[in-house]
Formats: structure tokens, C-alpha cells, sequence
């Protein structure tokens, strides 16, 4: 049995007559009757009984209606599905991002697809880069947000760059910093650093090295180093820590200031979407990528214009 001869079964039900049925499906009345018989044959029981130049059901069609409606609905939902995960309005998508995109980009993100793609189911791993990477290599993520410089070398990545951030120095709008400018790296050590990042290019760590004439690890010279942006930002605003951080990562925190340092932190970080080259996705994760990539112009456009969400 097939979609068809259950469509016309359950035609044959609401029009009673052969001829409309027959219009109903757009088939001949002959091809309708061929359908109706040859469904009789694989359920062996009659379906309808011919009075009075009209089809009767039978008590086996009147019982075997639910089961017949039921079985339509669930073919007919079963295609749904599939063109819904066709056009990425459904299915699963696992993704990575860190804690300092939290504000910008994965909270909006998940935010639209709860309204506007209700049928999506989402896996999140919120860490730094380097465990992210893992976790795509080990096929526990489809793809993440992350430091495009940790795909250097690496052969297996495929990486989209999305947005170049600057870093700078940050400080609640109370500091007694806050006004100052020309600040040398000195001063900033007579009160306690932090930053926020579990993975850091070795490249940027040996140029804050160099820039600051630091002989000791770059690591050292920070009072806490927290992979969470919200355990640095709660330190930002109960006590006068000094953060390390990207522009992004800042640019929706509200009374914060960006330290005018000489040498100034002369650092940019390139965010860029990472996946495995030889794996093929489904199309919901392009859709939620499409949705990150609108979100990153969006904050791009915002930057430009020094205004915050």
C-alpha cells in the first residue's frame, strides 16, 4: 500500500459517490476503482459495498479510517520534516563559542532561533578555543566561533574569517585610572590584572612580552586568568582590577573604560567560524552560521558607529 491508494480510500469516505472521489484525486473513475481494489487485495477484506449507484462503506473501512487518516498524517508530517531540515528550519546543531561573545553574539543568536526556528534543537559548549577545537575534532561540535589563529597549520580545519577585533586594557568607569592617559604598564602593575582567556596566540603573548619588557611568563604578571568573562567581570565591578580584553567583548559592557595606555596594546584578534574540512554538515547548521555571520555585520555597523545594542 502506498500514499496514494490511501488518499484515495479516505476520498472515497467523504465523497461516497465514484465520480466525485474520482475528481477529488484527479483520477479516471475506472483508474479509482483499480486503486480501491487493488487495496482490498493486500488488506483482504472488503472496503465498499456498490447500492444504489453508490459506495458504502463497509464496517472494515469504517474501522480502518483512523488507522488509514493516521498513517497519511504521519507520511505527510514525515515529508514536512524532511524539506523543513532541507531549508535548515529544523534539525540539530551543535556549536562552540566563548564566554566573552556571550553578550554580542550566542545570546541574541539563541534568542532568535527560539523565536523564529522553534523546530531547531541546539547544543551549546561555552570554553575558550583550544577545547573547543577538541571538541570538533572529536565530533561533539559542528562547528565554533572561535580564534581563527588556532587553525594555523592545521590541514583538517576549514576556517571562514568573520570579524578583526582590536585588544586594550579595561577598567570600571570609577578607577582611579579611568581619566588618566599616557598610562605606562608600571602603573597598570600596581594594581591587580586580570584577563580572560583560556587560549592565547603565542604570537600575542611573546609581542605583550617584548612590548612591555616582561622577562618573567606574560601569565605571571596577572593576578587571575579565568577562561569565564563573567567571574572577570564580576571583579571589574567589585574592585579596581584591570582587565585585558577584546573590544568585543566589551562593547555591550556598560560603565567600563578602555585605558589610554603608552605603549598602547597594539593587538588585534581575528574571529572566524572553524569546522572540519572533510565533514559535511546539515543545512540548519548553515542556516545558524547565516544567522552568526547577520549578527557579527550587526555588530560591525554598530562598532562604526560607537553605539551599543
Amino acid at each position: 500500500m502506498n500514499t496514494r491508494q490511501l488518499q484515495h480510500f479516505i476520498a472515497l469516505l467523504e465523497n461516497t459517490s465514484l465520480s466525485a472521489a474520482a475528481e477529488a484525486v484527479h483520477l479516471s473513475q475506472p483508474a479509482l476503482s483499480r486503486s480501491i481494489r487493488a487495496l482490498e487485495e493486500q488488506l483482504n477484506v472488503p472496503l465498499f459495498t456498490r447500492t444504489d449507484r453508490r459506495l458504502r462503506p463497509t464496517p472494515y473501512a469504517l474501522a480502518w479510517e483512523a488507522t488509514a487518516r493516521r498513517m497519511l498524517m504521519n507520511e505527510n508530517e514525515g515529508k514536512r520534516l524532511l524539506q523543513m531540515m532541507q531549508s535548515g528550519e529544523s534539525g540539530r546543531v551543535a556549536l562552540g563559542m566563548g564566554s566573552s561573545l556571550m553578550d554580542e553574539i550566542l545570546c541574541p543568536l539563541l534568542d532568535t532561533l527560539l523565536h523564529d526556528l522553534p523546530e531547531v534543537r541546539v547544543k551549546v559548549s561555552v570554553d575558550t578555543s583550544a577545547p573547543l577545537l577538541n571538541l570538533l575534532r572529536n565530533r561533539q561540535i559542528d562547528f565554533f566561533v572561535g580564534d581563527a589563529s588556532i587553525a594555523r597549520y592545521q590541514q583538517d580545519l576549514v576556517v571562514e574569517s568573520l570579524f578583526t577585533c582590536g585588544f586594550g586594557w579595561y577598567v570600571s568607569h570609577q578607577h582611579p585610572l579611568a581619566q588618566t592617559r599616557d598610562i605606562d604598564f608600571v602603573t597598570m602593575k600596581t594594581w591587580p590584572m586580570v584577563i580572560a582567556a583560556g587560549y592565547f596566540d603565542p604570537a600575542a603573548v611573546e609581542h605583550m612580552e617584548t612590548l612591555y619588557g616582561l622577562n618573567a611568563g606574560l601569565y605571571d604578571h596577572f593576578a587571575v586568568l579565568s577562561n569565564d568573562f563573567r567571574v572577570v567581570r564580576h571583579l571589574m565591578d567589585s574592585s579596581n582590577a584591570i582587565l585585558a580584553a577584546t573590544d568585543i567583548a566589551m562593547l555591550n559592557t556598560a560603565k567600563v573604560v578602555k585605558l589610554h595606555t603608552n605603549p598602547a596594546l597594539a593587538l588585534t584578534l581575528t574571529l572566524g567560524i572553524l569546522r572540519l574540512a572533510e565533514r559535511e554538515l546539515p543545512p540548519v547548521c548553515e542556516r545558524v552560521m547565516a544567522l552568526i555571520r547577520e549578527r557579527i555585520r550587526q555588530t560591525e555597523s554598530r562598532r562604526s558607529l560607537g553605539v551599543k545594542a
